[in-house]
């Protein structure tokens, strides 16, 4: 049996600014004394009615103003009625559902009372249907959408012509959510779409719940940016700082493209559990640094990390996520392509712990109640339309075998649709599977190898495959999606790296390695072999976007060289990140890993002159005239 959400809102607060009982001049604003109901349902022409004590109250020449919270438009009204201990104003015909700080407006001075929650009703005539425990409508600046999909996690209803939905729920996660249709955007609250609403009434009561949308313009061609694992723990290994870089950089390609239509989604482990309670950094604290990203919705998905070590099992551990983050599985459409968010991690410990990590156990797993849903969606999404689904553990391995436990039972549910591509994180690394219809890139991290590389060498935030830390762009033209992985810090062009075995030798002397250089001897030893340099003029060339399409081709003096795969692993992350901790501590910590997107060639010569070209899968070329011998050092890569 699952067990119910327990959300915490009231259906009547106070808010009040209080001060000294005794008598002021009435122009004095610090002397109001004012209680406003709230949440509060008000329809066009509305006369919302608020009190206050006798003499501490507002002005007849006071306006009200409506502060939006959400990011939404605000609303000034004059007072309509006076009494001696009440007041009133009238909603206007236009407005939209939402939080507001509600302020008094007195001359150029304003006065915050509290905040409150208004959710406009477009129809106040409108009544449950047999059966229906949550309803309402679904409309944009008063008109009522149709077509609209609306659910509760487990029952699907569309909205009829007139934008009215009724939904027989149990309301187990307590949250109704639509899936925004295609030319429509939801209220943002700073860069988290609302998209969503949380039901307040006993599940065997009708509650009436509105949504309304913007119009979004033209989403045919449109962008959206893929962050995965951000792993914010509230300043461990500089952290903070080190993803302010990330989002100045997301701010400028935003900045340097006002008419674009920007979107973006996050792949799971924004936050890290342990920390939730060790430095007091979740949600909250991850959403107060994310929104210095300005002018983007971004949309969420949870991973392991998302879950409460604090809790056990798979329910109670997401609660807290479902509170702050919303649902933590949806769907929204974006010009002609359907996104989907999945929750496919399984928690099954048994054990919470607010210090101790290591007892974690989970499956990476889309659970039955999200697999039914899934395919409740697909039914309103024509086989035509591309489908892009984030998940937070990938569904294949780097070497194609299925990494999902249900692999097979989730891609079957998207059977005869001309194409299916999941974006996927948890690894900190990236590949590319290409499997007819389905396409998986596995995006790599926004914090690289938990930022660690980049908080030893601040230019270089390599993750365990010696990718840069760094994110995944889509650019979509009407159905055709064109992808790449954007290294955070660093051009769009950078996609490869290129390495002289003849000059690449890691000695840990070199690194300030001395207590643990036996230990270090041992690990370059078996991790590659780079504590000694090779004769036999091999160049090795990481090109981590790698995948089916994609060519490399090396000339030397006008001859093309055989180029073979050579799966091995990233020795600049080892001088950077490995090399750091033998130094300070002797630990392996997040140790390299063997990654298929490296290359080898072999020239005819240690001094002559490579020209590298890769080029992608879209026709895009990356090239590099490598001159050697080549030094390997870390201010050669800086």
């Amino acid at each position: 049996m699952q067990k119910r959400l327990l959300f915490i809102l009231p259906l009547l607060l106070i808010l009040s600014c209080a001060v000294s009982c005794q008598k002021e001049n009435p122009d004095n604003m610090d002397n109001l004394l004012i209680s406003v109901r709230t949440p509060l349902d008000v329809t066009p022409g509305f006369e919302v009615k608020s009190t206050f004590f006798t003499g501490r109250g507002p002005l007849k020449t006071d306006k009200i103003l409506l502060k939006s919270l959400d990011g939404g438009q605000d609303y000034r009204y004059s007072i309509s009625g006076l009494g001696d201990d009440w007041f009133t104003f009238v909603i206007g015909d236009t407005f939209e559902s939402g939080r507001y700080d509600f302020r008094i407006v007195r001359d150029e001075r304003e006065k915050s009372i509290g905040t409150v929650v208004y959710n406009f009703i477009v129809d106040t005539g409108l009544e449950p249907a047999e059966g229906a425990t949550v309803y309402g409508i679904v409309s944009c600046e008063g008109e009522g959408i149709g077509g609209v999909q609306v659910s509760d996690g487990y029952n699907i209803v569309v909205t009829d012509k007139k934008g009215v939905y009724q939904l027989p729920s149990k309301k187990l996660n307590e949250y109704v959510f639509i899936t925004v249709p295609s030319g429509y955007e939801a209220p943002s609250v700073g860069i988290l779409p609302q998209f969503y609403q949380y039901t307040t009434k006993l599940a065997t009561v009708p509650e009436r719940i509105d949504f309304t949308l913007h119009e979004a313009g033209d989403q045919t061609n449109h962008t959206v940016l893929m962050l995965g694992d951000m792993h914010l723990a509230g300043g461990k290994q500089s952290d903070r700082s080190q993803f302010a870089k990330f989002t100045s950089e997301v701010s400028k390609y935003l900045s340097d493209n006002p008419s674009a239509k920007i979107y973006g989604f996050t792949l799971g482990d924004m936050t890290w559990d342990l920390y939730w309670y060790s430095r007091k950094y979740c949600f909250a604290e991850y959403l107060a640094d994310i929104n210095a990203i300005k002018g983007m919705q971004i949309f969420q998905t949870i991973g392991n990390h998302d879950h409460d070590m604090n809790a056990t099992g798979d329910w109670d551990t997401a609660l807290r996520y479902k509170v702050d983050l919303g649902p933590n599985y949806y769907s929204v459409n974006i010009g002609k392509v359907h996104y989907i968010v999945l929750d496919d991690i399984q928690c099954t410990n048994a054990t919470a712990s607010t210090s101790n990590g290591d007892y974690r156990t989970y499956m990476e797993k889309v659970v039955s109640d999200d697999i039914a849903w899934l395919k409740k969606d697909l039914k309103h999404v024509s086989k035509s339309t591309p489908v892009v689904v984030m998940m937070h553990a990938p569904v294949y391995n780097q070497n194609g075998g299925a990494s999902l436990d249900n692999a097979s039972e989730l891609v079957s549910c998207f059977s005869g649709y001309n194409e299916v591509r999941f974006v996927t994180g948890h690894t900190h690394k990236i590949w590319n599977i290409d499997k007819g219809n389905v396409h998986e890139h596995n995006t790599g991290a926004v914090c690289g190898a938990w930022w660690w590389a980049g908080y030893y060498h601040p230019t270089l935030n390599l993750a365990q495959d010696g990718a840069f830390a760094g994110y995944r762009i889509m650019d979509v033209k009407g159905t055709s999606i064109s992808s790449y992985f954007k290294s955070t810090g660093r051009d769009a062009d950078v996609q490869f790296r290129t390495y002289d075995r003849n000059a690449l030798c890691i000695k840990p002397a070199d690194y300030g390695v001395t207590t643990y250089a036996s230990a270090c001897e041992d690990f370059l030893t078996k991790n590659g072999g780079y504590n000694a340099a090779s004769s036999a003029n091999e160049v090795l060339i990481n090109v981590w976007d790698y995948g089916t399409g994609w060519t490399v081709k090396v000339t030397e003096n006008g001859t093309e060289l055989p180029v073979t795969a050579a799966p091995s692993y990233d020795p600049l992350y080892i001088a950077t990140y490995m090399m750091s901790r033998f130094k300070s501590s002797g630990s392996f910590g997040f140790g390299p890993s063997q990654t298929n997107h490296m290359f080898k060639v072999r020239a005819s010569s240690a001094t002559s002159t490579l020209e590298i070209q890769v080029t992608d899968d879209e026709g895009r070329v990356y090239t590099e005239t490598m001159k050697r011998p080549k030094t390997f050092s870390i201010n050669t890569y800086k």
